[in-house]
Formats: structure tokens, C-alpha cells, sequence
């Protein structure tokens, strides 16, 4: 009789567990500023930030979905490198009771914002932390059953950045790339050095001709009375319109753009997923090509995009997951060090890049930890069994560039600060190959 009453109940408990379904959960915190700091993603600037461009505002933005007692959050800053990373998501599995292998945790790139770090060393890497905590645990209280749909729109606000220097021009100029300059910041100097530039020569600068990964992938989460919760954003491009010279916070292009979607949208929460956007930027960058700084112009690449992610967004008729399942796979990939590394430490060879995959239907998403170039984001994407496949750059630590094999030949900056060696790509590539395998 008590076996046969705890089967009962267990039978019970396991038919509301599934009929949960999937569940989501939402949430945002302010994190902007309220003192200078200094700003990251430049090495020219020498003095903390001077203000705010607009209303512009910073958040640390957080999705979790649940299914069959499964639990993965995705969880972005509005900034730039968050260094520590896994101190922080140890702290947010504390706060949450979701496992530190389920916490994806990210950046939008934004290279007019700081660098938070966990070593808590300022008075904004407290504000950061409690803001990523308070709305982890927000989104965690929140959960509840949802319906989902995904597509996928076009946007050309990116453009490879990989400009090289054409044949016909013979040029004498100062050396003035947007991170090293003669003409501002800490390494100004009245002694300018003219250099002579050659053809063929790859220089950070726009390079329409180049390729890049114009997929705006949406993922719109409602609930279940039809009401908007959350759109996640998968956009691969550097938060880079405004340069080096620019001394003001700001969301950037992708703090705009999740304004806008918000707008159009009352009652939904954006969140922007950084893609592989190593050799990416805007089209157009303050300090590169003759542009300037120019916040309207921000604003306005910012909207573009958000046009494009509304399109999609609206022609999404979100619905009940057939079977929900999370499933999660961890890997430490090991990657080949550069070379010319190896003569300061023979004894460690190798880099490490953790790795996270995540599958909810038919819908996947992959980390990695830094600056992959949108050819091999695209490879990733392309060996996915889903069929909408994600790829979340600068997610879960931070190892820098990650270049394909064919760009080491033709230099340049990504290239001449990348820990990695050419082999890299290929052994990278093939193990996601087998990770991949172990979907179902």
C-alpha cells in the first residue's frame, strides 16, 4: 500500500514537472556609473570618463530557462572583458542554485564602457556585481512558462575591418590606429614619426570587400498568454563606433538598438549575445576612415540593427515546445600557443578555451572565450545538428583574438596580438565536431 501511494505520487509530481514545460525568467539591472572610470577596449586613453553621452544607461541583463529540472543562464554586461569571470559565476550559483557549468556568462563588446573585474578593486566592480547578482536571482524568482519561436534577419551596420592598403597608394602618414597613436591619448608626442605605408599591408580600417556574418538571429520568448517576456539578440559586430578619443559612457550601438526593441516592444526584455566579431566593426568607427566621434551616428547604427530585429521579431509566432529538454555540454578545448610566446615559458603550450553548448529544441548556442573571427563562427554555426545555431563570443573568460589560419599570412592586428597559433583553428574546429556528436 505505501509503495504503491509513493508510486502514485511520484507518477503525479513527474506528469506537473512536465507539464511545467519550458519556463523563463527575466530580468535587468542599472549598472551605469554614478563616478568617472576608466573605460576599456583602448590602449590611447590616460584620463577616467567625463560623463554619459544622452540618457544612455548600462545593464547587466539575465535570461534563464528551465526545462525537465534542467536550469541555463545566459547572462550579458553592457561592457567590455569581464575579467574573472568565473569568480562571478561561481558567485552567481551561490545566489541561484544553478550549477556554475549552466552559467553563460558574457559581453557585449562595448568599447565605451569599463571592464568590470572580480577583484572588486573599485567602487563601479561593486555596483557591477550586485546589479549581475540582483538580476540573476530576479530572473531565477520569475520563471515561468513560455513559448518560443526563432528567425533570422540581414543587417550590414558590420563591416570587415581588415583594411588593406590598395596598390595605387603611396602614402606617408603618422600611425594613428585607434588603440596606439600619435596624435592623442598617452603616446600623443609632438615629434610625430611619419611611416610609410606599402601595398598589401592589413591596417585596422573598413574593408567593404571583406566577409562578415550579416545574421540577425532572434529568438523571441512570450508567454503563455501571449505577452512579451524577452527577445534574445545575435548580432556579430565590435561596439567600436565610438573610437578611442571618445571620453563618455554609452551603450554603444547594441545599448541603442536594445532600447529601440524595448520600445517597440512594451513589456519585453532585450538581450544582446555578442557573435564572433574579432574582425568586425561597425561601418563606421570614430577615429578610423576620416570619421569622428559622432553619438547621433551611434544612435543611428544602434536603430538600424533594431529595425531589422522588430521585422524579424513581428513575423515570429511563438509556440509550446513539443518535448522541452535542456541539454548541456562542457569541453576544455586546447588550443596551440603562439610560437614566438614559447620563448618566454617552454613549460606551458597550450590555452585553454572552455567551452559551453547548450541545446533547448532546436535551438543551440556555443561559447567562446574572446575574439573569434566570423569565419570561424560561421564553421561553428554550419556544424550545428539545430537549426537555429548561436555562436557567443567573449563568453564565460576572455584569451583575445582568435584568427582563422589563412589571416596569419596577411598580418595585421588581430593577428599580431593573438595568443594562438595557426594550428588553432583546425583543432578547435574538430573538437566542436565531436562536441557536437553528443547532441541528440
Amino acid at each position: 500500500m505505501r509503495l504503491h501511494l509513493f508510486l502514485s505520487i511520484f507518477f503525479l509530481v513527474a506528469i506537473s514537472v512536465h507539464a511545467q514545460g519550458l519556463r523563463a525568467g527575466y530580468a535587468k539591472a542599472d549598472i551605469t556609473p554614478t563616478e568617472p572610470v576608466f573605460m576599456a577596449g583602448y590602449d590611447m586613453r590616460n584620463s577616467p570618463s567625463d560623463g554619459i553621452w544622452g540618457h544612455d544607461r548600462l545593464y547587466a541583463r539575465v535570461l534563464v530557462f528551465e526545462a525537465g529540472g534542467q536550469r541555463v543562464a545566459f547572462l550579458e554586461g553592457d561592457v567590455i572583458i569581464i575579467r574573472g569571470a568565473d569568480a562571478f559565476r561561481h558567485k552567481i550559483t551561490d545566489a541561484t542554485g544553478i550549477p556554475f557549468e549552466h552559467i553563460l556568462l558574457g559581453d557585449a563588446h562595448n568599447h565605451a564602457a569599463p571592464s568590470p573585474d572580480a577583484k572588486l578593486e573599485t567602487n563601479w566592480d561593486h555596483q557591477f556585481e550586485k546589479g549581475l547578482l540582483a538580476a540573476a536571482t530576479e530572473a531565477v524568482a520569475h520563471l515561468q512558462p513560455v513559448t518560443i519561436a526563432a528567425g533570422t534577419g540581414h543587417s550590414h551596420v558590420a563591416m570587415n575591418r581588415r583594411h588593406v592598403i590598395p596598390a595605387d597608394v603611396d602614402s606617408s602618414l603618422t600611425f594613428d590606429e585607434n588603440d596606439v597613436s600619435q596624435s592623442f591619448g598617452k603616446f600623443k608626442t609632438d615629434k610625430v614619426v611619419s611611416i610609410h605605408e606599402f601595398a598589401g599591408v592589413v591596417r585596422l580600417g573598413a574593408n567593404p570587400a571583406g566577409p562578415i556574418d550579416d545574421a540577425v538571429q532572434i529568438v523571441r520568448v512570450d508567454k503563455t498568454d501571449g505577452k512579451p517576456l524577452a527577445v534574445m539578440i545575435h548580432y556579430a559586430c565590435h561596439g567600436t563606433s565610438l573610437g578611442g578619443r571618445n571620453s563618455k559612457i554609452s551603450g554603444e550601438w547594441m545599448g541603442r538598438m536594445q532600447e529601440y526593441v524595448e520600445k517597440q516592444f512594451p513589456g519585453v526584455g532585450a538581450i544582446y549575445l555578442q557573435g564572433a566579431a574579432g574582425d568586425i566593426n561597425p561601418r563606421v568607427v570614430g577615429g578610423l576612415d576620416g570619421y569622428q566621434d559622432n553619438i547621433e551616428t551611434t544612435w543611428a547604427l544602434g536603430e538600424e540593427v533594431g529595425r531589422e530585429v522588430a521585422r524579424v521579431y513581428r513575423s515570429l509566432s511563438p509556440e509550446p515546445l513539443a518535448s522541452p529538454h535542456v541539454q548541456i555540454e562542457n569541453a576544455e578545448i586546447l588550443l596551440p600557443r603562439a610560437y614566438r610566446e614559447l620563448f618566454e615559458d617552454f613549460r606551458h603550450t597550450t590555452i585553454s578555451a572552455p567551452t559551453t553548448i547548450v541545446r533547448i529544441g532546436d535551438l543551440m548556442w556555443t561559447t567562446f572565450p574572446g575574439e573569434m573571427f566570423s569565419g570561424i563562427g560561421k564553421k561553428v554555426k554550419a556544424a550545428s545538428p539545430a537549426t537555429y545555431a548561436h555562436l557567443m563570443g567573449y563568453t564565460n573568460g576572455y584569451i583575445g583574438y582568435f584568427p582563422e589560419r589563412q589571416a596569419y599570412a596577411e598580418g595585421g592586428y588581430e593577428v599580431a596580438t593573438t595568443h594562438l597559433d595557426p594550428a588553432a583553428e583546425g583543432i578547435y574546429l574538430h573538437n566542436i565536431a565531436d562536441l557536437m556528436k553528443r547532441f541528440r
